[in-house]
């Protein structure tokens, strides 16, 4: 006997809700190790999130704009950072 599984729930509808959620947590952790990365991850989450209403994509839209907020955050002080030792890396050439 073959058991087919299928990547939906039980009711036949996508958890876009939890893929939300998920993708909300993965987005925070990669804005400090890849701040674009987040960001990225951060709008995919938000997207999902508007597809299903319920209290977990309620909570997922919420992760995910802390998520997005903090990877442009870090960003842009990565950048800023970069341009103010940028004559301290070149030698003082620049």
């Amino acid at each position: 006997m073959v058991v087919k599984k299928n990547s939906k729930s039980e009711s036949g509808k996508i958890p876009y809700g939890l893929i939300s959620y998920v993708l909300g947590i993965v987005a925070i952790v990669e804005a400090f190790v890849s701040p674009f990365a987040g960001i990225v991850f951060s709008i995919i989450g938000l997207s999902f999130s508007k597809k299903e209403s319920s209290s977990l994509t309620k909570i997922s839209k919420k992760i995910n704009i802390i998520a997005l907020v903090l990877g442009i955050i870090i960003l842009v002080l990565s950048i800023v950072l970069i341009y103010l030792n940028l004559p301290s890396l070149t030698g003082g050439l620049a």
